[in-house]
């Protein structure tokens, strides 16, 4: 089966009309060349011949025509989106969630692919395992089809399918309706008055992803009930009874989750049952808002333990300031992930390639500190990189503030002049970054011992180090390069003081 990596490269190089090297494509995507090649065999073999092309010297190139007939479309038709096989099954998948337990022909669901029956068999081995992690079966009858299985895993299945498709990855709950032909205006107005009423009742804001979290599991579950295919469960009364202490211990988010449950039964004029004012609650609990509410004290206890963990993983002195303002930021995000974890509820992180670009190191040492958090029993779950995504960006503005207070002196040959232009422009460019003053070459180099606590030296001329401080030389007009260098500088003592500790 295709993976994310060879939908990027298929997305990449339909954008160039030339030869694309590894290395470059390598850069783009940010994995690595092997990945690159392992991944082109994979697509080569997916679709039967090689809609790849590769010259040694030159690199890649995607064979445009071949694609676009392999994948149902031609030049006319390209009023449809060029789909890869991952787009495909996914699609499918959420077809087949939607419209579950009921079967469906696989011609009408695969009408609009113009693909193979060979390559439909192949999709419905590889939904038939994708379903499978989350305890549902896809039943074949002839030509129909049906996925099986409880209604919250169907849920959860839909859920996840939405993130696959990145249409979780939309910032703004308008975005995120675009995605949806079949959303009307009604209903989108509907769906959003919920969202600002919630906002309203709890006086609080709620920021992305949770928005776009609550939006699409209002909009799955209008759908699902609309259409009349939910099954109720045969056990709903012991459901309930197992999440009543969750009610207790939340009153304020139950009175919104069901007063919002009741909102949608008269808008969509259906009998919606109680259990469905407990799913809402979860999401709302699995939630962060702009500021904390009273939640379970033994969740607090726990994220504060998670916190310490992570804290002490970096090395970082805990009585520290700066460290108490991350270790409280992080308890705030670790309660709400707790009940996400808890309840199975999946959130997408749109920054997530960015931020394992641009924190590699710090994402890496996150995610292995994770998991060893898992294994020594501090955290009951493994958890996602989207996850990890979002716990990386709390220590990345935590070292970034501390790159920010090294002590930085401006150097020109003579002290005056361009010195002072270059400070003022440094000053301009990086505001909180601190600096010391400005001083000659010669000056630096008869009275070195005065600026012993400098870190860093930007200079407009050469200049050798008396006190083992790192030197950047600059223009004195500090360009775009200029400043790029100094922000790559501050970046890459961040994530060495994090592969050091």
């Amino acid at each position: 089966m295709m993976t994310k990596s060879s939908d990027k490269i298929i997305n990449t190089l339909a954008k160039y009309d030339r030869f694309v090297t590894s290395k470059e494509l390598a850069q783009i995507i940010g994995v690595s060349t092997k990945t690159i090649y392992r991944s082109v065999n994979e697509i080569n073999q997916e679709y039967h011949i090689p809609i790849i092309k590769s010259e040694r010297g030159k690199g890649y190139m995607l064979d445009y025509d071949h694609y676009l007939k392999l994948s149902g479309q031609s030049h006319e038709e390209s009023s449809m989106m060029v789909k890869s096989p991952l787009e495909r099954r996914n699609e499918v998948i959420t077809t087949l969630l939607f419209t579950a337990p009921l079967a469906m022909n696989i011609n009408d669901v695969y009408e609009k692919y113009y693909v193979s029956a060979e390559l439909i068999r192949q999709d419905l081995v590889a939904i038939n395992k994708i379903l499978s992690k989350s305890d549902l079966v896809l039943e074949r009858n002839g030509n129909y089809v049906a996925v099986k299985g409880e209604e919250q895993q169907i849920r959860r299945a839909i859920n996840n399918a939405l993130v696959q498709s990145k249409a979780m990855n939309t910032e703004s709950i308008n975005d995120f309706a675009s995605e949806f032909e079949d959303l009307s205006n009604y209903d989108n107005q509907f769906l959003t008055t919920q969202i600002d009423w919630i906002q309203r009742s709890l006086r609080t804001t709620i920021p992305y992803p949770y928005n776009v979290n609550i939006f699409s599991h209002l909009y799955v579950l209008i759908k699902r009930f609309r259409n009349g295919k939910v099954v109720r469960n045969d056990d709903q009364t012991a459901l309930e009874d197992k999440y009543r202490q969750l009610r207790v211990d939340n009153s304020n988010f139950w009175k919104v989750s069901n007063a919002v449950i009741q909102n949608t039964a008269d808008y969509i004029h259906r009998d919606i049952p109680e259990i469905e004012s407990y799913y809402l609650l979860e999401y709302l609990i699995s939630m962060r808002y702009n500021h904390d509410f009273e939640l379970d004290d033994s969740i607090s206890s726990e994220a504060s333990r998670l916190a310490d963990y992570y804290i002490a993983g970096f090395r970082l002195n805990p009585h520290d300031q700066k460290a108490k303002a991350l270790k409280s930021d992080l308890i705030s995000h670790i309660r709400p992930m707790y009940n996400r974890l808890n309840n199975q509820i999946v959130i997408a992180n749109k920054l997530l390639d960015d931020i394992k670009s641009e924190y590699q190191s710090l994402f890496e040492r996150l995610k292995s500190l994770s998991a060893k958090a898992h294994h020594d029993g501090f955290l009951p779950w493994n958890i996602s990189d989207d996850e990890i995504g979002f716990l990386t960006l709390y220590f990345a503005k935590y070292f970034e503030e501390a790159s920010l207070h090294k002590q930085v002196l401006v150097m020109c040959a003579s002290g005056v002049g361009t010195s002072k232009l270059l400070y003022a422009k440094i000053h301009r460019n990086f505001p909180d970054l601190n600096l010391v003053g400005i001083a000659s070459k010669s000056d630096y180099e008869n009275n070195y011992t005065k600026y012993s606590n400098v870190d860093l030296i930007v200079s407009t001329i050469p200049v050798v180090p008396r006190n083992n401080e790192q030197v950047i030389l600059s223009s004195a007009m500090f360009n775009t390069q200029d400043k790029n260098r100094l922000s790559r500088y501050l970046n890459e003592k961040s994530a060495n003081k994090t592969d050091d500790n």
